[in-house]
């Protein structure tokens, strides 16, 4: 799991790189007829939580031949224009020389999204003004989720964790409507160790829903995939993409699912640079169930990492995610400065692993 992974983050170095170079380009602003000087914006997170900080480099370049004084503005919009925050950059730049401004925007203490951009005022509505946009997410419980009760294996440790923090974990797997398992157990399973498959054999006959999140290949050849056996007598294998993505979008019907969203569509998230689904599909093979797409990926509408499986003659539901949420769920996790590659946390993965938990659970399940 570790190589895959591994993998996965060094052709995601290279996809992003050339991705974020095309993103910068747009995000810059050369002031007056001459284009004296540009703005351009470094990488940052786009996901926060209310009251926290935003950090991010201004980068200003002189592209004349003379010394340039500059006194720029730069302000936090919200989604009305309303201004929340300001400041002004004060420097001087040497003749074809460039600086990097280290800044620190506090913010907003209220859910929304949010732009830091350059003062209109001195702009006007120039097309090329820079802007970095940023939501910020306050994660919440649905009325239905906070009558739910989730259980998930003791060597879940972050999933256990995650449980504990919202308040939703059941103690003993009679207790809950749901089964919560994360990479330590769906590699487990794919192994065929029975105390996995007893669990999850337990859980389906009791009518729960039964969750793999973040599952991947676990073969070491990860050019010759093996097919992985599920229940139901449904198997599936992994299939090489062609890249990554870093945003997909949930299905609408669910309303569960897209519940204190704003938009259904998940823009890049927080560490990883940004990816949200790995370069891999899924194949299924089988006929006496029911799959159901609760997701596609941003750029390929074709693929489908977050699907249901409901059996014609069956008890319980099957939910196979590969939306990578290990590391993004833990608020305490804060990777060095400057290490995009890095586990972050981001409350829109918080916000979507609560909704998906309430997503699966049907009324004959409330209690």
């Amino acid at each position: 799991m570790g190589r895959f992974i591994f993998r996965i983050v060094l052709f995601l170095s290279l996809f992003v790189s050339v991705a974020g170079q095309s993103i910068r380009a747009v995000d810059s602003f050369s002031s007056g007829e001459e284009k004296k000087y540009q703005v351009t914006y470094g990488e940052s997170y786009h996901n926060y939580l209310p009251g926290s900080l935003l950090r991010i480099g201004v980068v200003f370049k002189n592209n004349s031949s003379e010394n340039l004084k500059i006194s720029q503005s730069l302000l936090v919009v919200d989604s009305a224009g309303v201004k929340v925050w300001d400041t002004v950059i004060n420097l001087e730049l040497l003749p074809s020389g460039g600086v990097t401004i280290p800044l620190m925007v506090p913010v907003p203490k209220l859910a929304g999204t949010f732009k830091l951009t350059i003062d209109e005022g001195e702009n006007g509505n120039n097309a090329s003004t820079p802007s970095f946009v940023f939501n910020v997410i306050q994660p919440k419980k649905s009325p239905r989720l906070s009558k739910l009760l989730v259980h998930t294996p003791d060597s879940e440790e972050g999933l256990s964790k995650f449980l504990k923090t919202w308040d939703i974990k059941a103690p003993e797997l009679s207790w809950g409507q749901v089964l919560l398992l994360g990479k330590k157990s769906w590699t487990q399973y794919v192994a065929g160790e029975k105390d996995i498959s007893l669990l999850v054999d337990r859980a389906l006959k009791r009518e729960m829903s039964v969750i793999f999140t973040d599952i991947a290949p676990t073969d070491k050849d990860e050019d010759h995939l093996t097919k992985i056996t599920l229940p139901y007598g449904v198997s599936v294998r992994f299939i090489k993409a062609k890249s990554p993505e870093q945003s997909f979008v949930l299905k609408s019907d669910y309303k569960e699912l897209i519940f204190d969203f704003t938009a259904n569509k998940m823009q890049p998230w927080n560490g990883y640079f940004g990816i949200t689904v790995p370069a891999t599909d899924l194949r299924f093979e089988g006929t006496k169930v029911k799959i159901n797409a609760y997701a596609t990926t941003g750029e390929n509408p074709y693929r489908f990492p977050l699907v249901e499986l409901i059996p014609k003659d069956a008890k319980g539901k099957v939910y196979l995610s590969q939306i990578i949420t290990d590391g993004r769920l833990d608020e305490s996790v804060t990777p060095p400065r400057n290490h995009p590659e890095l586990p972050a946390y981001d409350p829109a993965a918080v916000q979507f692993l609560l909704n998906l938990i309430s997503a699966t659970v049907g009324d004959n399940l409330l209690k």
